[in-house]
């Protein structure tokens, strides 16, 4: 009977991702269609819904770091959710909502600020790495993980799933809040301030990601021009004809942030 019970349960799983995600609508109307209407760029939407359509309700097995102990690596299976999903467009400045999340149920849709690494620019993104200390973003397929508590309060791990990003967990790259992602920060500067190579959002919407993304949705930075090679290749990546602002650390950005705090004396010290 027990036996009876787990094959009707898993069937009833593998049934409720079995559908094609492009022939879900809303309305009669296609909400992959629908999405690319509300600036949801078509190439990385495609991947992510391909990625659903080969692997939702299915464990993957991806790179994961103690956070009791930073030393230690190992694996973790993280079942692939068939609801939301997220891309990030850094071909756009950070001044531009480029984080679009989604809904691929129930058609719903909102597009946010998110801020990239230091080392990969001032206002545009322009250089991507999956090396350790570099302070930049990197592009490709992510996992959301787990939600721990770090220095940024509620956070979400990553898991890259590409060449370009699998190193994520070992490098510390999760998504966090910070207080220079927002429109005050934005009216002062004219751009988001910049992280350590997370993708950073507004504490109201980290509260939204950490509940909706975490222990398997799905989400993709993306870079038109160098998303090809983000499949292929952990090298340098890099969009050489933006011309950027110049290299300006304002007060409150990550850089300056942890400048800060190693400064700070010590309690009962001078």
């Amino acid at each position: 009977m027990k036996k009876l019970i787990f094959l009707t349960t898993l069937f009833v799983t593998l049934q409720s991702f079995a559908a094609n995600f492009y022939d879900l609508k809303i309305e009669g109307e296609s909400i992959f269609n629908r999405f690319v209407k509300q600036g949801a760029p078509a190439i990385p939407l495609k991947r992510i819904y391909d990625y659903l359509n080969a692997n939702a309700g299915k464990a993957t097995k991806v790179a994961a770091k103690d956070r009791s102990n930073k030393a230690v690596m190992s694996t973790k299976d993280i079942t692939v959710k068939g609801d939301w999903i997220a891309i990030i467009d850094f071909t756009k400045p950070s001044d531009v909502r480029r984080l679009y999340v989604m809904n691929v149920k129930t058609g719903q849709f909102t597009a946010h600020h998110v801020a990239h690494g230091k080392g990969s620019g001032v206002r545009f993104a322009t250089k991507f790495s999956n090396i350790n200390n570099s302070k930049m973003s990197s592009l490709g397929l992510y996992l959301g993980g787990s939600v721990y508590s770090g220095g940024h309060g509620a956070s979400l791990n990553l898991h890259g799933l590409d060449p370009s990003n699998n190193k994520a967990a070992e490098r510390d790259v999760v998504m966090h809040a910070a207080n220079y992602v927002s429109d005050k920060f934005l009216k002062q500067t004219g751009r988001l301030g910049r992280s350590w190579g997370c993708p950073a959002v507004s504490t109201a919407l980290m509260k939204r990601m950490n509940a909706d993304f975490s222990n398997g949705g799905v989400i993709y930075a993306y870079h038109k021009d160098l998303a090809e090679q983000a499949m292929k290749t952990g090298k340098l990546l890099e969009d050489k004809t933006i011309n950027d602002d110049a290299d300006v650390d304002y007060d409150g950005e990550e850089e300056t942030v942890r400048k800060s705090a190693r400064k700070a004396p010590v309690a009962g010290k001078k």
